[in-house]
């Protein structure tokens, strides 16, 4: 069964892969130029602190969202 959770409740160490982006056309746009779409798997590298950023892999990219941002984006564990 897979588990759909924000990529801020996703356990360090695990992939996933994107499955919605709970903001506007705006954030959606700025994640594609990134690498982040839906559909597109991603790896969670780690998380600093509680409000502090999420550090992901994408393809070979490495990448440090901030909290707010790393909420919006739905993954399926």
């Amino acid at each position: 069964m897979k588990k759909v959770v924000s990529l801020v409740q996703l356990k360090a160490g695990n992939k996933a892969k994107v499955s919605d982006i709970l903001g506007g056309g705006n954030l959606e746009s700025k994640l594609m130029n990134m690498g982040i779409y839906k559909g597109k798997e991603v790896s969670k590298l780690s998380h600093i602190g509680l409000r502090g950023p999420v550090v992901i892999r994408v393809g070979r990219t490495i990448l440090a969202l901030g909290h707010g941002i790393a909420e919006k984006i739905i993954v399926e564990a």
